[in-house]
């Protein structure tokens, strides 16, 4: 039996965001717990103290979070840059906030437009696609008709309640076939962060320098390498009366 919903639409949306958060969470468990890592849903504050809740969180034994995942589904493309956005911040904000976090990674599913994509790799998340042809095949194959117009309202109702129709196993079966795409590759990019020594020589690509203003204004400034930030950061040894004409 169906339970009553105002939008059927969106609660079937967000049925399959759950299926693809669950199955993604078992599939990282089996490869981070053998490593004396946990992985598990956390809220997490960041250096102004705001909450970001993440779906899947990889932890060190001292439950110092490590990798942050995120699987985000759309069925409109208008919708995009909003929650892209809303993840771009989230984990860059976290990154600042949380010097063991080593990788953040996005599995984008649905109706993602490249732009929006390249967008979220700018901020350093790792991302992987599902796409929405591929969802939809898979549900219809259930029964579960999951292509229709914005303005339609009775395929989305007939959508939810042949979701409510199925049973644990089937629903478990339904997001290993939506995730097959992503899974492996998902899975290799976790094992190989956890495994590789955090202590490990790297060669720094991009400096970022962060200043906050008194007039409230938040002004970032990349460099190519660590000499450059630091002859920049020279020029704070006096007193600077002019930041915009410094930095210029």
């Amino acid at each position: 039996m169906s339970r009553e919903v105002t939008n059927p639409g969106s609660a079937v949306g967000e049925a399959i965001g759950k299926l693809i958060e669950a199955d993604l969470t078992a599939a990282v468990r089996e490869i981070a717990e053998p490593l004396n890592h946990s992985v598990k849903s956390r809220t997490l504050r960041n250096h102004l103290r705001n909450q970001h809740q993440i779906d899947i969180v990889v932890s060190d034994p001292a439950s110092q979070p490590v990798i942050l995942i995120e699987p985000k589904y759309l069925r409109y493309k208008k919708h995009n840059w909003d929650k892209g956005s809303r993840l771009c911040i989230a984990h860059y904000s976290l990154r600042r906030t949380y010097p063991s976090i080593r990788k953040s990674i996005g599995v984008l599913a649905g109706e993602w437009t490249d732009a929006s994509v390249q967008f979220i790799q700018s901020f350093g998340v790792e991302t992987y696609r599902i796409p929405f042809d591929h969802i939809a095949d898979i549900l219809e194959k259930h029964g579960i008709p999951f292509r229709w117009d914005e303005k339609d309202t009775q395929t989305p109702k007939e959508a939810w309640q042949q979701f409510c129709r199925l049973s644990a196993e089937e629903k478990k079966e339904i997001a290993a076939a939506i995730t097959a795409p992503v899974r492996q590759p998902v899975i290799h990019s976790v094992e190989t962060t956890l495994r590789s020594d955090p202590n490990a020589p790297r060669r720094v690509e991009t400096v970022e320098l962060s200043i906050r203003t008194s007039e409230g204004e938040h002004l970032v400034y990349s460099f190519r390498s660590v000499s450059e930030a630091i002859r920049r950061l020279l020029t704070f040894v006096t007193d600077v009366e002019d930041l915009q004409r410094t930095l210029r």
